[in-house]
């Protein structure tokens, strides 16, 4: 089985709204087809899944609900990486940051990802 698998809607909404009760660190990587910086973006998301394997890794394609969801959780356009502590009531969620000067062709930097979820996922329940 892939390491990154797409979700639907319904799997996204209970992972981002606490429905999952067992914890877990989760990456999800928002993205739109159109998006060329996502489709560059892929393979790094590729090599960084397989590293991080106590990680679950999902992509969300964005085309029908993409302003929605930026409004819903405060990011702006894609890629977007975002990181996810499940614990029912307690999930956090944390949006990866723009680089100061973002990579021209992924947005973001392979290194960039590696430490955003590296700083999150042994971070126990904590508000933010």
């Amino acid at each position: 089985m892939p390491r990154t698998q797409r979700i639907d809607r319904k799997s996204l909404d209970m992972i981002m709204n606490g429905e999952v009760n067992e914890k877990h660190s989760v990456v999800i990587k928002f993205y739109s087809a159109q998006c060329h910086m996502c489709h560059a973006l892929a393979p790094i998301y590729k090599r960084i899944s397989d590293v991080h394997e106590d990680v679950a890794f999902y992509v969300y394609n964005t085309y029908h609900d993409g302003e929605e969801l930026e409004a819903k959780y405060g990011f702006e356009g894609v890629p977007t990486i975002c990181f996810v502590r499940t614990e029912g009531e307690n999930t956090r969620i944390k949006i990866l940051p723009d680089a100061e000067k973002p990579d021209e062709a992924t947005w973001y930097y392979e290194d960039q990802i590696h430490e955003f979820i590296e700083r999150y996922k042994h971070t126990q329940t904590e508000r933010s």
